[in-house]
């Protein structure tokens, strides 16, 4: 999958954040809640004390007025008594409520009034009756026995708003705790939204997560798969054939083809088909107008029948969505073109696994082709372009080894004749001409199954498969011509010629083992230079009633147009 924390896991990790912060949130209003509650519940005593202590007022008020009736009709000391000491409680009582009304102006402002008004009522009625019934006159006692005293009414209504600011501050305290409340139940109602909406996107984000990375387990698989599968492929027909079917398990397309360009890369081929697509041999200059390949990436046209769509001439479609994937590896290796009959969306990580199964594809193509070329120029001689020795070895032990019991293999060893003395001539670099022109023979004279090597210096060697005595002094002979009447170019106006010696040997009639077909040939080479060069010898055992000996002439040791006529000879002649 990829680098760094995932789109999903981001998300996750902010809906945690959101949701610590919901708690948070809830934990700071139940603080704040808190602290106003204990205030309420301050108050709330403080103000039971208030209602307590107006009471106690009111009874202080009461008492007096009941005293001073009971003085004036009984001249009882003691109801001074209970006068006396109801107005010194009430004094007291106002005294211990002004503190717990500071915060409660009209109640402050009550008590004030009940203050005034019950001294009004002392002064103006309750103590002057106490002195008239102290002188003892009909007549002084006369204004206070005609009915209540006209002060009583302003206390009784300083009580009754007292009593009023009371019932204020209760229901004050009320809206103060139905709002405390109402926050407490919101914040948990808050806290518990966040949180179970933190719930519920948390399990679809798991669930999409495990979705994605069950599409990741099978894109994997399938990825493995693919990667198994070219490890074994023995062409690029199969790469491309084991690409386009992991495409097709990924992205399940209607119709899909891959092309390849060839070795030369003047064309690409379709190596791979499904769905039965369009597939045609294409020249260089046409895949290059795809547009996945003129982009250098992945290109999708999701909507082929939209306006503005783009279309492309390697897969001329009209509806649907296509997609055009380069194959690049360095250099371009050709294009997978998938199809699909309705339009479809393609997301960002399905594009991601599309390009990255074609890169897979390309790097396998590529790396084997380098692997070949590298194992071409491991048994290839640089100057000639032929195989080298190892390769001939090789390829000739393989041969003996896999041959029928009566399959005859003959063997040539060729020499260019005074190659040295051509060197001396001419330089080293028109030796390094000849040799690509001898090489040239050589290939103009071999059949397919035929292996032509440079085996060391200006020695060559041939194998030639299923090909008898006969036939081998044959092509000998046909290539010792052909490299004396070849032209070597070596500057502007400047030519000569070359000529070889070969030696025949041939499996099974001579030897069985490399080794010694080697030595049995190399010796007949060795025979030729001995007997003039520019010749063929096979010494063989029937070779003298085989093959006629040719005339005797030795070859010119200068590179000219004079040519000895081949000698054929048996062994000890």
């Amino acid at each position: 999958m990829r680098h760094g924390i995932s789109r999903n896991n981001r998300f996750l990790i902010a809906i945690a954040g959101i949701s610590a912060l919901a708690i948070l949130l809830v934990g700071f209003a139940y603080a704040f809640t808190e602290s106003e509650r204990l205030d309420i519940e301050h108050d709330s005593s403080q103000t039971s004390d208030l209602w307590a202590a107006a009471d106690r007022l009111a009874s202080d008020a009461s008492v007096q007025e009941s005293a001073i009736d009971d003085y004036l009709f009984s001249a009882d000391p003691q109801a001074v008594s209970r006068f006396e000491a109801a107005a010194a409680d009430e004094t007291s009582v106002a005294a211990q409520m002004r503190p717990g009304a500071v915060d409660l102006p009209g109640l402050d402002s009550a008590i004030t009034v009940l203050e005034n008004a019950t001294a009004t009522w002392r002064s103006s009625f309750a103590r002057p009756a106490i002195a008239a019934v102290e002188a003892g006159g009909g007549t002084a006692l006369a204004p206070f026995t005609g009915g209540s005293s006209p002060d009583e009414e302003p206390v009784n209504a300083a009580l009754a708003e007292l009593t009023v600011q009371l019932d204020l501050a209760e229901g004050d305290l009320s809206l103060r705790e139905d709002a405390l409340s109402v926050t407490r139940t919101e914040a948990t109602a808050f806290g518990l939204a966040v949180l179970i909406l933190s719930a519920m996107l948390s399990l679809w984000l798991i669930r999409k997560s495990g979705r994605a990375l069950e599409e990741d387990a099978l894109r994997s698989g399938i990825l493995n798969q693919f990667t198994e599968a070219i490890s074994f492929a023995g062409d690029d027909t199969a790469v491309a054939k084991a690409n386009l079917e992991a495409l097709a398990l990924l992205v399940h397309p209607d119709a899909g083809v891959t092309h390849v360009l060839n070795y030369s890369k003047d064309r690409a081929v379709p190596e791979a088909i499904v769905g039965g697509a369009v597939a045609e041999v294409l020249a260089l200059q046409t895949l290059s107008t795809c547009a996945g390949m003129m982009r250098g990436s992945m290109y999708v046209s999701s909507d082929l029948a939209a306006p503005l769509s783009v279309h492309c001439p390697i897969y001329p479609a009209e509806h649907g969505t296509l997609a055009c994937v380069p194959l690049v590896s360095g250099e371009a290796i050709g294009a997978i073109h998938l199809c699909w009959e309705r339009p479809r969306a393609l997301p960002v990580e399905i594009r991601r696994s599309v390009a990255q199964f074609a890169a897979h594809a390309a790097l396998a193509i590529s790396n084997r082709r380098l692997l070949m070329a590298l194992r071409g120029q491991a048994s290839t001689d640089a100057r000639t372009g032929l195989a080298n020795s190892r390769a001939f070895d090789r390829a000739l032990e393989n041969a003996l080894a896999s041959r029928t019991a009566d399959e005859p293999i003959a063997v040539l060893m060729l020499d260019l004749d005074h190659f040295k003395d051509f060197n001396d001539r001419h330089g080293h670099p028109s030796g390094d001409e000849a040799l690509r022109t001898f090489g040239e023979v050589l290939r103009s004279c071999m059949r397919d199954d035929d292996l032509a090597a440079r085996y060391g210096g200006e020695e060559f060697a041939v194998m030639l498969p299923r090909v008898d005595p006969a036939a081998a002094v044959t092509i000998a002979q046909r290539i010792r011509a052909r490299t004396e009447s070849t032209i070597v170019p070596l500057a502007p106006g400047i030519t000569d010629r070359i000529t070889v010696s070969i030696g025949v040997a041939v499996a099974p009639v001579q030897a069985l083992e490399r080794i010694s077909l080697l030595r049995i040939a190399d010796d007949a080479l060795y025979q030729a230079k001995t007997d003039g060069r520019n010749r063929v010898v096979y010494l063989g055992e029937a070779a003298s009633g085989l093959y006629p000996a040719a005339g005797e002439a030795d070859a010119s040791p200068q590179a000219t147009n004079e040519t000895g006529p081949s000698r054929i000879q048996g062994r000890g002649e």
